[in-house]
Formats: C-alpha cells, sequence, structure tokens
C-alpha cells in the first residue's frame, strides 16, 4: 500500500515538472521613452496565470549600488572563456526554444548634423526592409533633423519554453569554470 501512494505522488511530481517544462512561459515587455522619460512594463504568465508583473522604472526603493570591483575583471574575463562553450550550449538551446509571438519598434532619431541623420536612417531605413518581411516584426525608423533624440516605443511578446533551456543549463552547470563564474557574478 506503501508503494502505491509513494508511485503516485511520484508520479504526480513528475507531471508538475513536465508541465513546467512543456508548457510556454508567455513573456511581455513594454517600453517607451520620450526626452529623459522612460516607462514601461514586464509581465510573465503561464497557463493564463500572471507570475510577474513590473514597472519600468521600478516603484520599489532604490537600494544604493555597491561598488564594483575593478580587480575581478581579469578573473571573470578568463572564467568566461573557460566557460564559452558551455554557456554557448545554453545560449543555443534558448534560442530554439523561444519564440516570437509579435515584435513592435518605433525609432524616432537624430543626430547632430542632419546629414549624419539622413546617412545613419538610410541604413537604418534598408535594416528595417529587410526585418519587415517577417510576419510578426515591425520596425519603424523615422529621422528628426532638427534636434539630436533617440526616442521611441517597444514591444515583445515572446514565447518560451523550457524543455530545452534547463537540462542544458544543468549540464553546463555540472562545469567547474560555469560554477565558479555564476559564484563570482553573484557576489
Amino acid at each position: 500500500m506503501i508503494y502505491v501512494i509513494l508511485a503516485i505522488i511520484l508520479l504526480i511530481f513528475l507531471l508538475i515538472v513536465s508541465s513546467f517544462l512543456l508548457v510556454p512561459f508567455h513573456i511581455s515587455l513594454n517600453l517607451f521613452k520620450r526626452g529623459s522619460l522612460t516607462q514601461g512594463s514586464f509581465c510573465m504568465s503561464w497557463l493564463g496565470i500572471r507570475l510577474i508583473r513590473r514597472k519600468i522604472p521600478s516603484e520599489e526603493g532604490r537600494k544604493e549600488k555597491e561598488k564594483f570591483y575593478w580587480g575581478s575583471i581579469p578573473e571573470m574575463t578568463s572564467l568566461f572563456a573557460e566557460s564559452f562553450p558551455y554557456l554557448m550550449n545554453i545560449l543555443n538551446a534558448a534560442m530554439k526554444s523561444i519564440s516570437i509571438k509579435r515584435f513592435s519598434c518605433d525609432v524616432v532619431m537624430g543626430l547632430d548634423s542632419p546629414a549624419d541623420t539622413a546617412v545613419v536612417s538610410g541604413y537604418l531605413w534598408s535594416l528595417a526592409s529587410i526585418i519587415n518581411i517577417f510576419p510578426k516584426v515591425y520596425l519603424s525608423v523615422k529621422p528628426d533633423f532638427q534636434e539630436r533624440r533617440l526616442d521611441g516605443s517597444m514591444m515583445v511578446e515572446l514565447k518560451v519554453r523550457l524543455l530545452r533551456i534547463v537540462p542544458a543549463f544543468i549540464r553546463a552547470f555540472f562545469k567547474k569554470p560555469v560554477r565558479q563564474l555564476f559564484g563570482k557574478m553573484r557576489r
């Protein structure tokens, strides 16, 4: 009788874990910038249940930032170089697991010189014409020849399935350089 109960508990646990890995998370990010004002929101949901919702800039009290120790850069660089193949496996798994539901970006830009603004706008328009071929992606660039500025809005909606990411992360985390890099980054 005890084995049946343990088997049922194990089965329920496996169903819960597999549902987290198979059912995708939906992530939404909206940003708006005009002048020095930057606003936005971030939302993550799973099965229609909102897990995280944050406003940008954060409404929570800002903590004082700790001073960064510049002496740790060479060590972190060498750890990153050693960890790079394992981190690439995580990145590849993430690229295969993320699907774009919608991406929209409107940019208003102006540089010091109207000629520079025209040249950069031309490059961005050529990039936008290539990117806008995809049905779920929209990029718009508007030049401002009067003043120097970079304003705009962005909306991103993603669907992330953890089935490939979690095993890749676990395999990478078993490697000593990756553990050391994460430990160094936490400090």
